[in-house]
């Protein structure tokens, strides 16, 4: 009777021991050796990696990611907020509302990301997170998936390829190309003095305007639909997502025939900055201003990170614009 006492309490001491070091490690089916076929898969550092065959749990910790796998029909177990906000970009809608914050653009936070048991962690060169990939290797196989320099389609094609979702990438390219000719025609029917129209794009900020240069995914949707780009504006470099700061005196190099002023925020901080900014000297006086071409938009996708939903958001407010 005492000898299986004893070895009843070492068995269940064991027990705990065990159901401890789960927990600390986030458990088995959240690591690198999650059950089920893998595969390997070489990421935008050049690192080959064992990634489960089709991904189940993912952890996506830019807004890049984020963005590509909600357009895939993948809902991620954790996410990151956007730049400004404490939750995710707004124009991605009530779905990405709901899933759990687990980083900021400052950083992944590893117990958070450890609760939610993730099978794949996607980052990428937007946010800190890309300086924690040793960190978070240890929870779940983890991919700089791309770079934001690669363009959005180079991106949108890697997620693709990574969760699995290729008849859902060739449908979602396909309507977005559509969406692009549609709006293309109604563009090219607002020329000014017999030239394709002008458009700028500046995110608004406390510490000034920046121009979002023409290397950026708002200015590729502006050129397909058939807008052109202020010359000054398209020597700006937005590779590494954002673009140059002018000072208030320099108001007019913002200028254009259509001006899409963003901010951080959203669409309707936008529009109150707007109305701010009209009181200011330099601004009444844009020619954008004067004749009614500022709209306000969402600065996420406009001015930061985004990806193919991103894309339809600037169709949207494009198509809104010319009427």
């Amino acid at each position: 009777m005492h000898n299986r006492l004893l070895r009843f309490l070492a068995l269940l001491g064991a027990a705990l021991l065990t159901l401890f070091a789960v927990a600390a490690c986030g458990g088995d089916d959240s690591g690198a050796g999650a059950s089920g076929p893998s595969r390997q898969y070489t990421d935008a550092h050049g690192r080959t990696v064992d990634i489960p065959e089709h991904p189940g749990k993912v952890v996506t910790l830019a807004e890049g990611a984020l963005d590509a796998a909600l357009a895939l029909g993948v809902i991620p177990v954790g996410t990151t907020s956007a730049r400004g906000q404490t939750m995710a970009p707004a124009y991605l809608g009530a779905e990405a509302a709901d899933i759990p914050i687990v980083a900021t653009p400052r950083g992944p936070n590893l117990q958070q990301i450890l609760k939610v048991r993730p099978d794949l962690i996607l980052v990428d060169d937007t946010t800190a997170a890309r300086n924690s990939l040793d960190e978070l290797s240890k929870i779940a196989p983890t991919l700089l998936i791309a770079k934001y320099a690669d363009g959005w389609e180079t991106y949108f094609k890697a997620v693709a390829d990574v969760l699995d979702r290729h008849e859902q990438y060739t449908t979602v390219s396909t309507e977005i190309a559509t969406e692009i000719g549609q709006v293309k025609q109604r563009v090219t029917a607002q020329q000014v003095d017999g030239r394709a129209a002008t458009a700028g794009i500046v995110r608004w900020a406390a510490d000034g305007p920046t121009i979002v240069g023409g290397n950026s995914m708002p200015s590729w949707v502006l050129k397909q639909v058939g807008f052109t780009r202020p010359a000054a504006q398209e020597k700006i470099n937005s590779q590494g997502r954002s673009g140059d700061k002018v000072s208030l005196e320099y108001l007019d190099l913002i200028d254009a025939d259509y001006l899409f002023f963003g901010v951080l925020a959203g669409k309707d901080k936008a529009a109150e900055e707007l109305s701010a900014a009209r009181k200011l000297p330099g601004f009444a006086t844009l020619g954008a201003n004067r004749s009614g071409k500022v709209f306000p938009v969402d600065g996420v996708p406009w001015t930061s990170g985004s990806g193919p939903l991103g894309v339809r958001a600037v169709l949207s407010d494009i198509a809104a614009a010319v009427g």
